[in-house]
């Protein structure tokens, strides 16, 4: 089947590649579509555990800790009750092992979140490095882009227009990411599952002793 191009090439005056945007730029780096791909289960998993260890901190039934759940529209909203409940029933070495643990969830939830969110692009012939620009940047400079490819005046100054904001554009895609980077974030994510199940299983130990 044809890969398709659903994105945008911006070019220099020269006629050389400068960026080039679409989810076909991830289709052709098979290494970093396998990483995308980790992040994604990992964090899916994460929230699962998140999930459990938000239930054996609510010590609840099923159906109850279900239906908690429910109030918090996200991993964000539930690491914050998460939170609550350990500061309200657990203490020392168990609350700041779980306060560690949802701390560092936090962080790569937001690394996490640029990972599947973002739009991806290359800059020039560079395979290393892809770049990640958010969805309302690439928005902004669409519509722009658009508005003076349709304008009636089509004349050297609606031209420049457009060359301006095509390099302007290009120059401030920066954030951009390494096999190397997702790496990083993906042991991250798989020390964070093995804490928050840690973090699960020593609660349900002590609330078995009746601690």
């Amino acid at each position: 089947m044809k890969k398709e191009k659903f994105g945008i090439k911006i070019r220099d005056r020269d006629g050389k590649p400068v960026l080039e945007v679409g989810s076909h730029i991830i289709q052709e780096a098979p290494e970093f579509s396998k990483k995308i791909g980790a992040i994604a289960a990992l964090w899916a998993q994460a929230e699962v555990n998140l999930n459990c260890l938000f239930a054996v901190l609510l010590d609840t039934t099923p159906d109850d800790a279900k239906k908690q759940l429910k109030k918090y529209n996200g991993a964000a909203k539930t690491t914050n009750a998460a939170r609550e409940l350990a500061a309200e029933y657990l203490e020392a070495e168990e609350l700041q092992s779980v306060t560690d643990v949802l701390t560092r969830l936090d962080l790569s939830r937001s690394k996490r979140n640029r990972v599947q969110h973002d739009v991806w692009a290359k800059k020039g012939d560079t395979t290393q490095t892809l770049f990640a620009i958010h969805s309302n940047e690439y928005f902004e400079f669409t519509t722009k882009l658009l508005a003076l490819t349709e304008s009636t005046t089509q004349d050297n100054e609606n031209y420049e227009a457009i060359t301006n904001l095509a390099a302007g554009f290009s120059e401030k895609v920066s954030v951009g990411y390494t096999i190397a980077d997702f790496l990083r974030i993906e042991d991250e994510l798989n020390l964070i599952n093995g804490l928050l199940m840690k973090a699960m299983f020593f609660r349900l130990s002590q609330r078995s002793e009746g601690k």
